[in-house]
């Protein structure tokens, strides 16, 4: 398998078009209007792993870094963590080694990461409490969720502050096998005795379904089953030398190697903080059968908070009240001042009040309308380019005098992208590992259907 790795130029517009097709009581406040094409497969972090659905929870969930937002090349900097950690490395006698250490010589690698104290989680039910202290919604029964069918949709929120026990709990999270992290397998390599702990976890779940088949008979159905009655796994109990609590704002990963990419990992949704009440909260069947889970109703400490989630329809993310204070940041790259974008240099963040994401599946619709001031920004399809951009005498691109009519503005942005071509060694014509099989091509010539490239 061939990978390819490459840039490629992203165009946005953005408009400001007089039509506005939006009442005025659907335009209070700073809104953003967009789009989605497809409904979101996940929106549990630990799971999630395409670019749809991290636009979603970008905004929602925290992890410990982040990238400086005008920066390039991309620079990792501290979001919820007080700073960037550095590694300590130890041999296998456990001696100190300085920072240039070879691989090799490399037996242990330590990531400290303290959290800045004082950061809040959104409201939500899962932390609301009587006066004696005591959840409310951990027990629900029926009565307790008449007219219920969105996280909205319970009375009473509560909220708490972010420890670092939070982090720890989600990094278990991800060698649980219930929930089937795409990145378990590598991080398996590298964070010390997780490969064991995953390995644990699972033959703890086996013999947990075994220990319900048994008593449930010929009539089991693990999928029923484990949705009116979720398996909590003990993720606390068993050992885990791979990530340590400190104290309440400060924990260490440990690695079973030289692995600098760590850092990199730790800006992900993978490494966001997932509060123990949230998953308490949603592994409840008489829940799930409504389908109100952790997957499609997120909770973090981010700007916003999943206000409706509609995936059928729209999707609404509105502030999160107890976002902490955070600003734009006041340096960038070589000619960001001249573009505008330290205008806003120190004010507080986020700008926007609320964002709006409306279901278009189809690109054309989502253009029309984008053109008719539904949406306030639109990529450009091959059937559009032409009409939408026109080259200037350097060859770098504008907008078309149509668009420039319509106030609309061009952003073009450069970011890297992977793609790969998979054979199916299996198939007679492409397949095949012996040497007269290399040479592809006449074979494929010689395929009355031949090979269509799809990708856009």
């Amino acid at each position: 398998m061939k990978i390819l790795i490459y840039t490629i130029i992203t165009v946005i517009f953005s408009g400001c078009i007089p039509n506005n097709p939006y009442s005025s009581s659907q335009t209070e406040g700073n809104i953003y209007y967009s789009t989605f094409d497809e409904e979101p497969k996940h929106l549990d972090p630990a799971i999630a792993y395409s670019a749809d659905e991290y636009s979603f929870l970008g905004q929602i969930y925290e992890p410990p870094l982040t990238y400086h937002y005008l920066k390039r090349p991309y620079q990792l900097i501290p979001l919820t963590a007080e700073e960037v950690p550095s590694a300590v490395y130890y041999d296998s006698h456990g001696n100190l080694l300085p920072s240039n250490t070879s691989e090799s010589e490399v037996a242990k690698a330590i990531y400290e990461i303290r959290i800045r104290p004082g950061i809040m989680y959104q409201k939500h039910p899962c932390f609301a409490k009587n006066p004696k202290g005591e959840f409310l919604y951990h027990n629900l029964k029926p009565r307790d969720i008449e007219g219920v069918y969105e996280i909205r949709h319970f009375p009473e929120t509560g909220t708490r502050e972010l420890t670092a026990q939070d982090y720890v709990f989600q990094i278990k999270r991800l060698g649980d096998p219930t929930l089937v992290c795409p990145i378990l397998s590598t991080l398996e390599n590298y964070i010390l005795g997780m490969e064991d702990y995953a390995k644990s976890l699972s033959k703890t779940l086996e013999g947990e379904r075994d220990k319900r088949r048994k008593m449930a008979g010929a009539i089991y159905n693990q999928e029923i089953d484990e949705r009116q009655n979720p398996i909590q796994l003990p993720l606390d109990s068993l050992p885990f030398p791979g990530v340590q609590l400190v104290d309440k704002y400060t924990f260490r990963i440990i690695l079973s190697k030289k692995y600098p990419q760590i850092l990199y990992w730790l800006a992900m949704p993978f490494f966001s903080p997932m509060p123990r009440e949230a998953v308490d909260f949603y592994n409840q069947g008489i829940l799930r059968d409504r389908n109100i889970t952790l997957d499609r109703f997120p909770i973090g400490t981010g700007a916003y908070k999943m206000d409706v989630y509609d995936p059928h329809k729209e999707i609404i993310l509105s502030r999160n009240e107890n976002f902490r204070d955070d600003f734009y940041p006041s340096e960038g790259e070589l000619g960001d001042k001249e573009m505008g974008l330290l205008d806003d240099s120190g004010k507080r963040m986020p700008f926007i009040d609320k964002f709006i994401y409306k279901l278009e599946k189809e690109f054309i619709p989502r253009w029309n309308k984008f053109l008719q001031g539904y949406y306030d920004a639109s990529g450009i399809s091959s059937d559009t380019f032409d009409k939408a951009i026109q080259f200037k005498d350097q060859g770098d691109p504008g907008v078309s005098q149509m668009m420039q009519d319509k106030k609309i503005s061009l952003i073009v942005s450069v970011e890297t992208s992977i793609r790969y071509l998979g054979f199916n060694m299996m198939d007679n014509i492409v397949g095949g590992y012996t040497e007269d099989k290399f040479d592809v091509l006449p074979r494929l010539k010689s395929r009355d259907s031949g090979i269509n490239d799809n990708s856009q």
